[in-house]
């Protein structure tokens, strides 16, 4: 299909990007201003306009036409807009797949079956009803944050954005569900529900241009980034300041900390020349090197016994997943087949940074107790 967010990859800033969106919403419910955006990529030495100008979508984005993207908004922002991120932000950033758009396709498959068993009766619409109180009994695994922040989350896709009725009781909230829903069956997965998300929106763009206006532009195979972003020094994988913090609370602390240093200013080369291989085994050796400082013998015993917040956990958790790609790399041995390993197996900044996060606390502890 030649409209389809499904079959672009992004470059690393414009998930850096995302991810700049994504992270206050995963951390806290709220989508950021644009100010706020504008200002963490200032910092960065980039330009948050050029990078979602830069950012491809399937449709037309102003009014009239119908509009799909990574993100909720386009073109100019003024700093006090809030911007947020669509479902399809989930493909390139794990991170929010995991929190958002996993559990919102098994709501939209819970809606379908709700739907889909509805018994229709003679001179009535027949819709069936999402109720938050339901949903959750449904499905005690959803987080509170997410079933309270879903009405708007089903009113920005395409998939769910029809609605009958909607309301508010003591218990939560409810909404109607309508047909639209059922032509969802069989996106069971994210890059299908994206994809079919795309298609829609791309047929609703061309009826609201109509048939006789000029054709719409094809999504390009591959997104093209301003030259004055492409050309921009990158961000390290992490930061120099977090760096500094582990120097300074090590030379404090009983610990010794020149391994994991050196560790980790290899890892920012190897992530910047793009070196997958050795990324995946530097932070292999990171999570293999730091357990004695919480005094675990492992890194499972960070994840299970240290106390953080439950953002923490998870990022960690989804760490802790890459530990495979870190075994394929050091373990597997020659074979007759290729491997495929790239940069996009290398895992977000955010998990290894929360990893260091917590050796920082756990150095400052142990100077605070020397």
């Amino acid at each position: 299909m030649q409209h389809d967010l499904a079959l672009v990859e992004l470059n690393r800033t414009q998930k850096q990007f995302l991810l700049t969106i994504a992270l206050p919403y995963i951390q806290t419910g709220a989508w950021p201003t644009w100010d706020y955006v504008q200002v963490i990529h200032d910092q960065r030495g980039e330009d948050a306009d050029e990078i979602l100008a830069g950012l491809p979508y399937v449709g037309t984005p102003w009014p009239g036409g119908a509009f799909y993207g990574f993100t909720t908004r386009a073109g100019r922002l003024t700093p006090d807009d809030t911007i947020g991120l669509t479902i399809a932000a989930g493909l390139p950033l794990p991170e929010f797949d995991a929190v958002v758009a996993e559990p919102f396709l098994r709501v939209l498959h819970h809606m379908i079956g709700l739907q889909a068993s509805i018994r229709p009766e003679p001179g009535s619409v027949n819709q069936a009803r999402l109720d938050s109180q339901e949903l959750t009994d449904a499905m005690p695994g959803l987080r509170p944050e997410f079933v309270a922040d879903l009405p708007s989350l089903l009113t920005t896709e395409p998939a769910t954005r029809a609605i009958g009725n909607s309301g508010t009781s003591e218990a939560g909230w409810w909404r109607s569900i309508t047909r639209s829903v059922l032509a969802f069956r069989a996106a069971k997965d994210l890059k299908t529900y994206v994809s079919m998300t795309c298609d829609l929106v791309h047929r609703w763009d061309q009826e609201n241009r109509g048939a006789s206006s000029a054709p719409i532009p094809a999504l390009p195979a591959a997104p093209r980034i301003p030259d004055s972003v492409a050309a921009s020094e990158p961000s390290p994988y992490i930061s120099q300041r977090l760096i500094d913090d582990l120097q300074e609370a090590g030379e404090k602390s009983p610990w010794k900390v020149d391994k994991l240093l050196d560790l980790i200013h290899e890892l920012n080369n190897n992530h910047a020349a793009e070196q997958p291989y050795s990324c995946l085994a530097l932070i292999r050796a990171i999570m293999d090197h730091v357990p004695p400082v919480f005094e675990q013998k492992g890194f499972a015993g960070i994840v299970s016994s240290v106390s953080m917040t439950t953002t923490d956990a998870k990022y960690l958790k989804a760490l802790g997943g890459y530990r495979f790609s870190g075994d394929d790399v050091m373990h597997r041995q020659a074979s007759r087949t290729a491997s495929h390993i790239d940069m996009n197996d290398v895992p977000p900044a955010a998990y290894v940074k929360v990893l260091l996060n917590q050796v920082l606390t756990a150095l400052r502890d142990a100077s605070a107790d020397s």
